[in-house]
């Protein structure tokens, strides 16, 4: 169910003029989906989801206590709100409660797409169609999703504050399987508009990997030179950024930007100069929401300058606390790539690996960011500047810090899609690393 702006203003004031708490919150999310699923060449499923959440959170001095629902009915508000205060009187008292802020300034939302919007399920069904024909030609079994989406959200204080932001989704995988089941490609990305997703393209990609990746040799684990491509970047980028950039935890010894003898890294050059990381809520190929924690607009922000570390995320109690200035949570991620091909970083590394993506990444260690996961869908061994085989798949033990340090050449940034950040879109280039840990051998596809 969707809320235009002034519809959902009302029903936040609605709501707040219910509210006997001392400060109040509300949260109204609101998406209407569309998508198609396909396995072993056939389309298998369709449906078009719809939905509202409604969330409010009472403040009663430092206790705080929320309810959501879905029904917007008035009593049913009256209740979300009288159980959000009852709540809030049983609960204990948080020594780190920050009010509600007042009124803000926004910048004007870019990642809405009326292409997208208007998509019919009959229009994802011939996307995929061509796809579904090329995998059948060549004998070979495709599976993967397609959905688009338009969402809204808002966020209204007892203070004054209204913020409501609108933004389309498009997401789309494909994985190819030979039928001996030793060969597997994958192709996948999102974006905000449904106009400039190539799905055709995107299959072949798939499709080719498939084919080539058939029967794969074992090699040992070790020490590699390798080429991640934009899916595994954004994967080991975004939980780095999404999780470990945070200020308090470095003030307090506890990431990897803690400073020996206290503090933080801060300003000091921590990554290799060619990295350069930052958010944009309004960046043309990836745009994000207008708002982030608390109701805080979003802004561009630099979080790695030429290696410099230049920012860290800051909740408002930490930075009342050490007397900085807030930094909200990223909307969306970008890493500046450069104009090194995929094909020109092949020609260059005479003995390495070219990777597809990472599959099931778990944390190791949150001071040094040290993470494990899988090599999946197509990984090929480099030699002499040209592909000699497919191999077996790895288990990595290696930390996006570490990696960001031993980057020998960037591609251009683009629009991609990992299994594991979904906060907000990224934009990465594919690079080529030296050093890369790969730890064990997987024989899963």
């Amino acid at each position: 169910m969707i809320l235009n702006e002034a519809d959902a203003q009302a029903l936040s004031n609605k709501i707040l003029a219910l509210s006997k708490a001392e400060s109040c919150i509300v949260t109204i999310n609101g998406y209407e989906n569309r998508h198609v699923r396909f396995a072993q060449n056939m389309a298998t499923t369709n449906g078009s989801p719809s939905g509202i959440e409604i969330s409010v959170e009472s403040h009663f001095g430092k206790r705080s206590g929320s309810t959501s629902g879905t029904d917007l009915s008035d009593s049913a508000l009256a209740a979300l709100v009288e159980s959000s205060e009852k709540t809030a009187k049983l609960a204990p008292e948080n020594p780190e409660f920050m009010p509600p802020i007042g009124p803000q300034k926004y910048a004007t939302g870019t990642a809405f797409a009326s292409a997208t919007q208007s998509a019919t399920s009959d229009m994802l069904a011939s996307a995929v169609q061509p796809v579904l024909e090329q995998a059948q030609a060549k004998s070979l079994q495709s599976s993967g999703f397609l959905a688009i989406g338009e969402s809204f959200s808002s966020f209204a204080t007892s203070q004054g504050l209204f913020v409501h932001d609108r933004k389309t989704d498009v997401l789309h995988t494909i994985t190819a399987r030979t039928p001996d089941g030793t060969g597997s490609g994958w192709a996948g990305t999102t974006h905000h508009d449904f106009s400039k997703l190539d799905v055709t393209s995107m299959g072949a990609v798939a499709i080719d990997k498939a084919v080539r990746s058939q029967k794969p040799v074992a090699l040992p684990p070790g020490k590699y030179t390798v080429i991640l491509e934009p899916s595994a970047v954004s994967d080991l980028i975004g939980i780095m950024i999404g999780d470990e950039f945070d200020q308090r935890s470095a003030d307090e010894g506890r990431n990897f930007a803690t400073k020996k003898g206290g503090g933080s890294r801060l300003g000091e050059t921590v990554f290799g100069k060619n990295v350069t990381i930052y958010s944009d809520p309004n960046d043309p190929i990836v745009p994000g929401m207008i708002y982030s924690d608390d109701g805080l607009p979003a802004q561009k922000t630099v979080w790695i300058d030429g290696g410099v570390l230049k920012n860290l995320q800051c909740g408002r109690y930490w930075a009342k606390k050490s007397g900085l200035q807030p930094v909200p949570s990223p909307t969306t991620l970008t890493m500046m790539g450069g104009t090194t091909s995929t094909a020109d970083m092949i020609k260059q590394t005479k003995r390495g690996l070219l990777i597809t993506r990472f599959w099931y990444i778990r944390e190791v260690d949150p001071q040094t960011v040290l993470l494990t996961g899988l090599t999946r869908d197509g990984v090929f061994l480099i030699e002499h500047g040209e592909i000699a085989k497919p191999v077996h798949n790895f288990r990595f033990n290696e930390s996006p810090v570490a990696m960001l340090n031993k980057v020998i050449a960037l591609g251009p940034s683009v629009r991609t899609y990992g299994e594991e950040v979904s906060d907000f879109p990224l934009c990465v280039p594919t690079i080529l690393v030296d050093g890369f840990t790969l730890s064990s051998v997987s024989d899963a596809v």
